[in-house]
Parts: structure tokens; sequence; C-alpha cells
């Protein structure tokens, strides 16, 4: 039992943007407290938004029942007053030893008496959302935690289906599981099968249909984004950006001696895989048009800015692009 407690800190800030990473740190906590601790008679909950720095304090400051270590969490910490704050603050610097008081918040400023305060007992843990190029890798570990492996390819399609809310990519995770029954290694083609069949219209199969040059396609995906309700400017520079890539590959590939496409996706900065798909696309385009595409994209997002229908003003667009010369 000791060693579960020598390195416990007595007050605790968690705090970061990703609500999934907070929560699983809080339930990471909750596991080691039981150890140690009856939970059904020494855990005491509030809610930033409602509860008194007071009783919070006094939660804090009881005496354990039949344990040797209480629990007190505090979500949404930053919905505290600053005097409510003050007041945890002063808390901290003479804490219950016998408590573990948690405090949960999306952010919270580091000039605050609360957050210094914490910080030096040793009780900061911030949870940073991966960054975008670091999702597949991200779901990979997801599904190892799950005593499952992936390839990053078929991550990629995850991430590229549901986007970078890991809360989502969870929940899509376990129906992917589910759906593959006792398989320990997972293809890409059963994660396409999941995906396709639960995500909502993908911004990719849009852009597919761009790099495709199907008009048709193209304006019925941009349909349903935007009744899904996908920022028209979002889309517009998402759009931008694939005729960058499609150009960049154009670009590599026309230098002598270019390479393997292992050797041009490494160039442009995307996957192997991804290349495959791209490569197809810009093969429908000439250099010129490409060029001429985000030329007319320039134009076009300052006509958004200005126009009553910032959708026709782009779809106008989208149809130039697929028409082919």
């Amino acid at each position: 039992m000791a060693n579960e407690l020598a390195d416990l800190k007595p007050v605790y800030l968690i705090h970061g943007s990703e609500d999934l990473l907070l929560e699983q740190a809080v339930t990471r906590l909750k596991k080691r407290l039981a150890a140690v601790a009856d939970l059904d008679f020494n855990l005491d909950t509030f809610d930033g938004e409602t509860a008194a720095a007071d009783d919070i304090v006094a939660a804090a400051n009881t005496l354990p029942f039949m344990s040797e270590r209480r629990l007190v969490i505090v979500n949404r910490a930053d919905k505290l007053s600053t005097d409510h704050l003050g007041t945890l603050a002063d808390y901290a610097a003479d804490p219950n030893p016998e408590t573990t008081l948690v405090l949960v918040a999306a952010k919270m400023a580091k000039n605050l008496r609360v957050y210094k305060a914490i910080d030096k007992l040793g009780g900061i843990a911030e949870y940073k959302a991966p960054g975008k190029h670091e999702y597949p890798k991200t779901v990979v570990g997801m599904f190892a935690e799950r005593g499952r492996r992936i390839g990053l390819d078929a991550a990629e399609v995850l991430v590229r289906a549901v986007g970078h809310d890991l809360r989502r990519i969870a929940i899509e995770i376990d129906k992917i599981i589910a759906f593959s029954g006792s398989e320990e290694t997972l293809s890409r083609e059963e994660v396409e099968q999941v995906v396709s069949a639960t995500a909502p219209t993908s911004i990719f199969a849009f852009l597919d249909a761009l790099g495709s040059r199907d008009a048709r396609a193209a304006l019925r995906l941009l349909a349903a984004l935007l009744a899904d309700g996908e920022s028209i400017h979002g889309i517009h520079a998402m759009s931008v950006r694939h005729v960058r890539t499609l150009l960049s590959l154009t670009a590599v590939q026309e230098r002598p001696g270019a390479g393997s496409l292992t050797a041009v996706a490494r160039e442009v900065g995307i996957l192997e895989w991804q290349a495959r798909n791209l490569v197809r696309q810009a093969g429908r385009f000439t250099a010129e048009e490409l060029v001429d595409a985000l030329r007319a994209a320039a134009e076009v997002e300052a006509h958004m800015k200005t126009s009553r229908d910032a959708r026709l003003v782009f779809e106008r667009w989208v149809v130039e692009v697929c028409r082919a010369a």
C-alpha cells in the first residue's frame, strides 16, 4: 500500500483541450487510489460551474472513512471564479495529506495563484491533443491499448474519415473491433468497410471527386458537407491544399530521376498509399491547369468574402476545375 502512495501528490491540476485525454487521466488516478481507498465512501465530485470553494475544501479536509486516502475531483475547475480559485490556492499551500484533490480544466492560466501553488507541489499535468501528423500513430496506439494491431495506412483511413476528435475516433475504434471479432491484426479494408458505413460525408471524399474531375460527385458531396454543418470557407481551404499537393506531385515526378513512388511521397510529405491515389488524380491535369486552378482559387476566396452567396462562387470554381480541357 505504501508504494501506491509514495509519489502521489495531495493536489493535481489536470488540464488540456482534449477532454478524452483528461477523462483517461482521471480514470488512471481513480484506479490508483482504489488500491488504497474504498471510493464508494471516499470520493466526492464537484462541478466548477456550480460548486463553492468552501464546500470543496471541506470535502478535502474530511478524514477518510476506513481507508488511507480520500479523492476529491472538481470537473470544469476553470469555471470557478477567481475568488474561489484563490481559496483553493490557499488550500494547496497547506493541503490535507490524507486527501488527493484533483482539479480538471480545459485551460488554466499559469499566472494564477492556484496554478503556482499546485505547480510547487509537482501536481501539474497537461494533456495536449496530438499534432495533426501524429494522429495516425496515436490511432495505432489506441488499437494497441485494446490488444489489436493496425498499420499506419489503415489508421490514416480512420483519421481521414472521422477527423481529429479523439473521442469520435475512440468510438469508431470500438465499432471496428466489434466488427472484426477476434482478429488481432486489422486490415485497411476492414477499417474502410466500417467507416464508410458509419462515418458522415468526409471532406476527403469531396477532394477525391474534385481531383478526379467528377463535377457531379463533387457538387453532391459538397452539398452533403454543408448540410452536415461544414464551413464553405474551410472546404475552400482544404481544396486549395489538395490542388497544391497535386501540383507538388506533378513537379516532383517531372524531375529527371524522380525516384520511386516511396521517394516521391516522402518528398511531398504524404504516405505512399496516399501518393498512389493522388498520382492518379494528378495525371488527370496538366501542370498549367493546376496552376490556373490555384490562381482562380485566390480570386474565389476574395469573392466569397464579399458575395451574398459564397457557396455559388465556390461551386463555379469546382465546376471549372473539373471541366476537362
